[in-house]
């Protein structure tokens, strides 16, 4: 039997999640067989010894050079090298869950209902945070099983909000037609390559498949630094090319950290069973987090006519900080990589 799928798995000094989602895969029940491929990032805690003893008939270790990993590069880099005729990406942090998943992903990429498809992500409300979990699960409902090929004139006639849902992709969890991600490949950019393949997709005739029955975990925990960084690049981008400006002004995201961080400790004190020590955490780590994701759209949003106000001392400041952060996210990809 021929490898059908290509599996492939970022790492960069991955333990112990990897060990998680190594188990899942291999764990998976699929009627067909897959290679797993590693890109290897110079991981110096175990990493490499971990991958070279996974008890895998298929299985290959890329060696990206540190510095050189890139989202979409790294994983061009892998399609080009796979065995398999369909790709599957995971992040490393990710763990699929139950044993179908894997057969569930890419059953609409395998049936040619679709060239590409993503899992739905989910927060386990014990590794992760209860609150986020609480709110947060049932997302993927308002979303659409498949989207459609859509046309130039109909993408400029809908509304940012639209565009954006339909442009949504999940590279910590996918599936796509090799020969289709080689002919249209990710874009060259540090970050949200995903939502920017899916939007190429649908624009150039091709269908896209959420799958519902995949589900997998995958939350961060994060400080204040980098969620401010990636909702700064995320609003930037959100803004250039879906036209969605999530904040337009500071008394609105002090209003919107104030709403969202009552809302979610009277989530953590009254909808959510646990001791009193993890209520207080949580509430204070999304206090935190709120804060800086806010703060971090705010500041992506401005731009040079805004900051070359008068009297705007403060624009002028975050405009300077934007700009040094995507400088920065260009020179080295938001993450761990």
């Amino acid at each position: 039997m021929e490898v059908l799928v290509s599996i492939v798995v970022p790492t960069r000094n991955s333990l112990p999640l990897i060990r998680r989602l190594v188990d899942a895969i291999l764990n998976q029940n699929v009627p067909f067989r897959f290679e797993l491929v590693f890109m290897e990032n110079s991981s110096d805690d175990g990493t490499v010894e971990y991958l070279h003893a996974i008890p895998h008939p298929d299985k290959r270790i890329i060696t990206i050079a540190k510095g050189q990993f890139s989202h979409s590069g790294t994983r061009m880099l892998a399609a080009e090298a796979a065995a398999g005729q369909i790709m599957v990406y995971f992040t490393d942090d990710a763990v699929p869950i139950g044993q179908q998943f894997l057969a569930n992903l890419t059953a609409p990429v395998r049936a040619g209902l679709a060239a590409a498809a993503y899992g739905v992500h989910q927060i386990n409300h014990e590794w992760h945070d209860p609150v986020d979990a609480f709110l947060h699960n049932e997302w993927y409902e308002r979303y659409d099983d498949i989207v459609e090929p859509i046309s130039q004139f109909c993408w400029d006639k809908f509304t940012p909000d639209v565009r954006r849902r339909l442009s949504n992709f999940d590279n910590c969890a996918s599936c796509i037609h090799r020969e289709t991600l080689l002919k249209m490949r990710f874009p060259s950019v540090a970050y949200g390559e995903d939502m920017f393949f899916a939007r190429q997709l649908i624009l150039n005739g091709f269908r896209v498949a959420q799958v519902k029955d995949a589900k997998f975990y995958h939350w961060h925990k994060v400080k204040f630094g980098y969620m401010f960084r990636r909702m700064c690049v995320d609003a930037h981008l959100s803004l250039q090319h879906f036209d969605i400006r999530y904040v337009n002004r500071l008394r609105g995201v002090i209003k919107a950290i104030v709403i969202r961080t009552l809302h979610r400790t009277y989530i953590a004190f009254f909808k959510i069973r646990m001791p009193l020590s993890r209520k207080i955490y949580w509430s204070c780590y999304n206090a935190r987090v709120l804060s800086a994701d806010f703060l971090g759209k705010y500041c992506g949003t401005i731009d040079a006519d805004m900051a070359a106000r008068r009297f705007s001392p403060l624009k002028k400041k975050l405009f300077h900080l934007k700009t040094r952060i995507l400088e920065e996210t260009e020179q080295r990809s938001i993450g761990r990589h």
